[in-house]
């Protein structure tokens, strides 16, 4: 069975290739047919987003999150927002397309072992949420496979993230390291003055070209936190957005937790693994003890204290993400 997209979409664009896919829907390449642009185009399946997980934008009306996130954003190190369509079926959220193909294989083994939305630099694993307030290129044409396509219908684009680039240089030495991280650190700060937490933090939600130039993708887990419209009263959440390896203390003890320094602590286990090439704790048990593994690779004392700051077991003693941007590491060349 075939669902033919929207026309509008189909006049504007020929779809490609596949690039991930997901429990929530699947993302594609597209061309744009005047300008020969080419783009990313994420399917949605409209009955799989959550009740929790729709805003109302007041040019397009109920989108989800991830959409209305993407379209009142502006920053160098997100990924842009372009166009929406929608059908009964399908919400498209087109999306520029950024990053180099680091994988060295014609066909990314890891994206092609799962279509786990957990696996997929594209799609998040969101679930109902809630807070607690304390106060050879195989075309596709008009038509898509419903429901999601096989894995074998698509040839499938090498992946153009953070953990290929990664593993493709085993590790950065500090300067680049430091050139990566602070982008990311910048993207993150941006999204904090507006409210906006993105909530799953990790070498495969972030795309990187060969100038190792960011950008940040998938807001499906993103929240817009209270301060955004105003009010200054806490919020804790508690329910887990986002990978186990990435996850702080206070989440992995299934306590209410706090966005901001669950995001700190995401982005600490990121600049390690852009450091050293590797995760820092070796299970669940080592992250609650704060203790991440000794680095095999020398670097700047500064450099270890913003990673001691950033790994901090209680949420509280963690450095904002304003802090951050003013360390010393970082503010140096």
């Amino acid at each position: 069975m075939h669902h033919r997209l929207h026309p509008n979409f189909v006049g504007k664009y020929a779809l490609g290739e596949e690039l991930g896919s997901g429990g929530f829907g699947f993302v594609v390449s597209a061309t744009d047919r005047m300008t020969g642009t080419e783009r990313a185009v994420k399917f949605i399946f409209r009955h799989k987003v959550p009740a929790h997980a729709w805003a109302r934008d007041p040019e397009l009306g109920p989108v989800p999150m991830e959409i209305y996130v993407l379209k009142h954003v502006r920053h160098p190190n997100v990924v842009g927002y372009v166009d929406f369509y929608q059908d009964e079926t399908f919400l498209y959220l087109v999306m520029e397309l950024h990053g180099t193909q680091w994988s060295s294989t014609a066909v990314d083994m890891r994206a092609s072992a799962s279509a786990s939305a957990s696996h997929s630099p594209a799609l998040s694993q969101a679930s109902e949420d809630s807070y607690y307030s304390s106060s050879p290129r195989t075309p596709i044409d008009e038509r898509l496979p419903t429901p999601p396509p096989p894995q074998q219908m698509f040839a499938r684009r090498t992946s153009c993230d953070l953990f290929e680039c990664i593993e493709r240089h085993h590790n950065f030495d500090e300067p680049l390291a430091k050139q990566i991280f602070r982008q990311i650190v910048d993207c993150v700060a941006y999204l904090d003055t507006l409210g906006i937490c993105h909530r799953d933090i990790k070498d495969e939600n972030i795309v990187i070209d060969d100038q190792f130039r960011v950008k940040l993708i998938d807001f499906g887990s993103a929240v817009i936190l209270p301060r955004h419209y105003g009010q200054n009263k806490p919020c804790y959440f508690g329910k887990f957005y986002g990978t186990v390896s990435f996850a702080s203390p206070e989440i992995l003890m299934c306590k209410p937790y706090r966005a901001e320094p669950a995001e700190v602590w995401a982005l600490g286990v990121l600049m390690y693994t852009i450091l050293f090439g590797e995760v820092p704790f070796t299970d669940p048990r080592a992250a609650i003890t704060g203790r991440f593994a000794q680095p095999k690779i020398p670097v700047s004392s500064k450099c270890l204290h913003l990673l001691s700051c950033m790994l901090e077991r209680h949420p509280e003693r963690r450095p904002t993400i304003h802090q951050i941007q003013m360390h010393p590491w970082l503010r140096e060349p």
